[in-house]
């Protein structure tokens, strides 16, 4: 079943996705960003907060403190003059100095993909009769839970130093694993009409599936910085290695029976290539306590067994251009920070223009504690034979507490 069916017929209630279009492939892929770095135009490579360095991979080492991190975000979507509302935790990191402001060792979980749905056909669908059976009417409710995560290992060191000029490089591998949860009711009605020639359904009849699909993969990512006085070039490239998905399929089983070890009825092994990310990215450093950045990403996506995609639709292009600005005040004891982004999002049915505008506060009154808070104003505007509007007003918080070891 292609998504124009699900997007036209459909009435949707979510939890937990990033936009309308998170049910290609295996839902929405997430970012693993603080809000210092959201409120830049959601860039990855640069971020507001200069007390904790948490925002960039390859300058995690300008720290000498054990840092734990973590964010989460409240998300607000009118689409189609529909209200959505949903919460998530987007990570949790640890960084451990080994060697002072020169090395620092990290750790992370956090989501890959991600989609937590519910939807139920709004209209019903007829089969006409024959002589041997009977016409019947059916719809279907899906519901969709969990996907991939992520656990990785960081590494940021000084590279190089001379001058007026420094090399910063980061590293990350990751490790994916976890499941996705898919349920679907099959509800089958006999044809019966009342005195007015309204359709009335009756004698339901329900046919319950679940499907589990298990990932196992690993994944890299390297993170080059150089930078003088005034100028910072810095570029990112992240790939995984091919990803194995095992499909558990159990029929007229609902999730709840899976606690009793019911074997599956039917297993096959689907996998998918790897997708790549890139970053660019240059910061303008105005004064010591002012940047402007600019950055730009692309992400390829991966190429898969299209049985195996949600709803048989393939994974997207997308890129990003971010602009930002942010400066420190009462010396460095509060960040003010925005941004601007335009995120084209697209494959060979589905285009999607995306653009918003980002504002951000970093707390650093309590020593060794801050708080990150970002706020963004958005619009997607998606052609996909018939065009959908998004508007979303997000929330991002995160807090980092660090602490001086192994002095």
């Amino acid at each position: 079943m292609k998504i124009k069916i699900i997007i036209l017929t459909l009435f949707t209630i979510m939890y937990s996705y990033d936009s309308y279009i998170s049910f290609y492939g295996s839902g929405e892929k997430l970012s693993k960003l603080n809000p210092s770095n959201i409120s830049l135009g959601w860039s990855k490579l640069f971020d507001s907060n200069t007390n904790h360095y948490i925002g960039s991979l390859s300058s995690l080492f300008k720290s000498n403190k054990v840092r734990l991190s973590m964010a989460s975000d409240f998300n607000f979507n009118s689409i189609n003059d529909n209200l959505y509302f949903n919460q998530k935790i987007n990570y949790f990191s640890a960084l451990f100095p080994i060697k002072n402001n020169k090395t620092t060792l990290g750790f992370s979980l956090s989501p890959l993909y991600r989609i937590n749905t519910n939807i139920t056909e709004n209209e019903f669908s007829f089969i006409e009769g024959n002589e041997d059976n009977p016409p019947y009417a059916y719809k279907t409710e899906y519901d969709f839970e969990g996907g991939p995560s992520i656990a990785s290992m960081m590494i940021s060191t000084k590279g190089y130093e001379d001058n007026n000029y420094e090399a910063l490089i980061g590293v990350q591998i990751n490790y994916i694993f976890g499941s996705l949860y898919s349920n679907v009711k099959h509800s089958v009605f006999d044809i019966v009409y009342d005195e007015n020639g309204s359709f009335l359904p009756t004698n339901e009849i329900n046919d319950y599936y679940t499907g589990i699909s298990s990932y196992s993969g690993l994944g890299f990512e390297m993170q080059f910085s150089i930078s003088n006085n005034k100028h910072q070039l810095i570029t990112s490239f992240n790939i995984f290695d091919e990803i194995d998905i095992n499909f558990s399929y159990y029929d007229d089983t609902v999730p709840e029976q899976l606690e009793l070890g019911i074997n599956p009825d039917e297993e096959n092994t689907y996998k998918f290539s790897s997708p790549f990310e890139i970053n660019l990215g240059y910061a303008y450093k105005i004064k010591q306590n002012r940047k402007i950045i600019m950055e730009y990403y692309n992400y390829s996506p991966y190429d898969s067994n299209s049985d195996f995609n949600l709803f048989n639709n393939s994974d997207l292009n997308k890129d990003r251009i971010s602009l930002g600005f942010y400066t420190t005040l009462l010396d460095n004891k509060l960040s003010m920070s925005t941004g601007l982004y335009f995120i084209k999002t697209y494959n060979d049915e589905l285009d999607s223009n995306r653009n918003g505008l980002t504002f951000g506060l970093g707390v650093y009154t309590i020593p060794n504690f801050s708080i990150d808070l970002c706020l963004e104003l958005g619009q997607n505007e998606i052609e996909y034979n018939e065009p959908l509007s998004e508007k979303y007003f997000n929330l991002y918080l995160g807090i980092t507490a660090a602490d001086t070891w192994f002095k």
